[in-house]
């Protein structure tokens, strides 16, 4: 079994034993929509919307404010028990953070590209589009970002979110990413070989 191949109740627990920094979250969300979707469950993050909320102050008056969107997004994700406070604080600064993003971008910022990909990806600060989601991740990839090239792999190898599947494209930006990021194409050396000859096979090849 691949690591993309885990189950999602397994990666929720990987989530849940992980700390309050949540970048490595984020990071094990960009895998695969198996780990995205372990993200989400309540299971991968034990809490209550309150505690989120303190974790995201705490994060904010230390001047982590990324960081703190995250765990105040987490607070209100159940909308039974979503934390007022939270919906209040994530409002106040989401669509100054997508504009930040921008400017960053405009200026060459590789990172920046690829969250203003993640805001248009999630509707953070700004209103879900599929298709600049996807115009996005290739203009962060195309400045150097690995996680986006991944991304674009991700979305043309399964037909996310109304692209079609295409496994040219797939095995393109995998490779991008691999040449991107060294580690990836050790980790992820299969994922590359199984696309290889997917594209090699006519019949699978929905490009």
């Amino acid at each position: 079994m691949s690591f993309d191949d885990i189950p999602e109740n397994a990666a929720s627990v990987v989530f849940s034993h992980l700390g309050e920094d949540p970048i490595d979250r984020v990071r094990l969300a960009a895998v695969s929509k198996v780990w995205r979707s372990a993200e989400k469950a309540g299971a991968s993050s034990p809490g209550t919307p309150r505690a989120f909320f303190d974790l995201g102050e705490g994060f904010y008056d230390e001047g982590e404010h990324e960081k703190a969107l995250y765990w105040w997004c987490k607070a209100i994700d159940d909308r039974d028990k979503g934390s007022a406070l939270a919906r209040w604080s994530v409002k106040r600064c989401l669509a100054k953070a997508f504009e930040s993003y921008k400017r960053a971008s405009e200026l060459g910022h590789a990172r920046a590209t690829y969250k203003v990909a993640l805001c248009y990806d999630f509707g953070t600060g700004v209103e879900q589009d599929d298709a600049k989601m996807v115009e996005w991740y290739v203009k962060a990839a195309d400045l150097g970002d690995y996680c986006a090239a991944w991304q674009l792999s991700t979305i043309y190898e399964h037909g996310w979110r109304g692209v079609a599947v295409n496994k040219k494209e797939a095995l393109k930006w995998c490779r991008v990413a691999a040449e991107l990021e060294p580690h990836f194409a050790k980790d992820h050396q299969d994922r590359i070989v199984h696309l290889v000859r997917e594209v090699a096979t006519p019949r699978t090849n929905a490009a």
